[in-house]
C-alpha cells in the first residue's frame, strides 16, 4: 500500500502499468467462472450475516470478559474483512472473468486487504491456540492475560505491516487465485518478478504451518490429558475440530507458496480457492454448532426458542472437565 501512496496511482507504480493495452483487451485475458463465483459469493454473504449475531451474543452474554473471547472477537473482525475479499469480491470477479488490469486500483487495494487479513488471521489463530495451551497447561500461573493481550497487539501491528509494507495480491480469473504477479507486463522480466515477490507472505505461510502443527500436537495432548479418558467423545470431537482447522489453514498456506513458483492444475486451483474461503468461514459455523452458550443464544435469537439458561462458569475441580468446558477451551476455531 505504501507504493500506491508514494506514486499516487496504480499505473504510476513500476511494473503495474496497464495502459499499454486497452481495457477491452484485458478482459479477453480472463475467463468467466460463474459455477465457482456464485457459490463462493453466496457462502461469503451467509458467513458475514452469521457473524453479526455471533459477535452480538458474545457481548450480550458478557463472554467478552474472558480473554479468550476478546481474541475471538478480534479474529471474527479479521475474518469478516477477509471473507469480503476471499468470497464476495473474489466471487464477483470470477463471475465477470476479471483480471488485475480490468480494475487495477480496486484490485490492488483489495489485494492488500486480502493479504493483510490472511496473515492477521494466521497470527490471531496461533495466538488463540497459545492462549488455550497456556490456560490449560499453566492454569496455576497468571500467564494467560498478559500473553493474550501481548499477542493481540502484536497481531494488529503485524497486519498493519503486511498491509502497508509488502506487495499486495492481484486477482486473476484465469488461475482463479490472487498471486502477487499482476501479469500486467508486456514483456516479463526478472526485475519485475523480483519487484512482485513477497517474501513476508512466504515466510508467514511456512512459519504458520510449522507452528500450527506443533501447537496442534501440544493442544490435543493437553486436552487428552485433561480428559483422562473420562470423556473420550469430547476428546475425539476436539481432535476432529483441530484437524479440520489445521487442514484448511495449512492447505491455503502451502497452496499460495507453491503458486509463487508454478501454476497447478485447475482442480488444485479450485481447491486452493475453496480452502481459503472455508478457512475464514468455518469459525462462525463452529461457534453456532459447538459452543453451548452461543448456540443456545443463537437459537433464541433466530428461532425465538425458549431454553433454560445455563450459567457459564468454571468448575471448582478443573481436573474434571465436562464436554462444555472442553469446547469452551477450544472454541475458535
Amino acid at each position: 500500500m505504501n507504493r500506491l501512496i508514494h506514486y499516487g496511482s496504480t499505473d504510476a507504480i513500476p511494473f503495474y502499468n496497464c495502459s499499454w493495452e486497452p481495457e477491452s483487451e484485458w478482459w479477453q485475458n480472463g475467463v468467466q467462472r460463474p459455477l465457482l463465483g456464485y457459490p463462493i459469493t453466496v457462502f461469503g454473504i451467509f458467513i458475514e450475516l452469521l457473524y453479526i449475531p455471533i459477535v452480538w451474543i458474545i457481548f450480550k452474554t458478557k463472554l467478552i470478559r474472558h480473554t479468550c473471547y476478546k481474541t475471538i472477537v478480534l479474529l471474527a473482525a479479521t475474518d469478516m474483512c477477509a471473507i469480503s475479499c476471499s468470497c464476495i469480491i473474489t466471487g464477483i470477479l470470477l463471475i465477470q472473468g476479471a483480471v488485475f488490469c480490468a480494475y487495477p486500483t480496486f484490485i490492488y487495494i483489495c489485494g492488500g486487504i486480502a493479504l493483510c487479513t490472511w496473515c492477521g488471521a494466521c497470527a490471531i489463530t496461533l495466538s488463540l491456540f497459545l492462549n488455550r495451551i497456556v490456560s490449560i497447561g499453566f492454569r496455576d500461573y497468571a500467564f494467560e492475560k498478559p500473553i493474550a493481550y501481548t499477542t493481540m497487539i502484536l497481531s494488529v501491528v503485524y497486519m498493519f505491516y503486511i498491509s502497508f509494507f509488502t506487495t499486495p495480491a492481484c486477482f486473476n480469473s484465469l488461475i482463479m487465485a490472487w498471486p502477487s504477479d499482476p501479469l500486467s507486463e508486456k514483456e516479463p522480466s526478472e526485475e519485475a518478478s523480483n519487484y512482485y515477490r513477497n517474501d513476508s507472505q512466504a515466510w508467514n505461510n511456512w512459519i504458520f504451518v510449522i507452528c500450527m502443527l506443533f501447537m496442534f500436537t501440544i493442544y490435543c495432548g493437553l486436552i487428552n490429558k485433561l480428559a483422562r479418558g473420562q470423556n473420550s467423545k469430547a476428546s475425539r470431537a476436539i481432535f476432529i475440530q483441530c484437524c479440520i482447522i489445521c487442514f484448511f489453514n495449512s492447505c491455503t498456506a502451502i497452496f499460495y507458496n507453491v503458486l509463487a513458483f508454478i501454476t497447478p492444475s485447475p482442480a488444485i486451483l479450485v481447491f486452493g480457492q475453496l480452502c481459503w474461503s472455508i478457512n475464514h468461514g468455518c469459525p462462525a459455523l463452529i461457534y453456532v454448532t459447538l459452543n453451548d452458550t452461543i448456540r443456545r443464544e443463537f437459537k433464541k435469537l433466530i428461532f425465538r426458542s425458549s431454553t433454560n439458561k445455563v450459567e457459564e462458569g468454571t468448575s471448582g475441580n478443573r481436573a474434571s472437565v465436562s464436554r462444555n468446558s472442553i469446547f469452551e477451551y477450544f472454541v475458535k476455531l
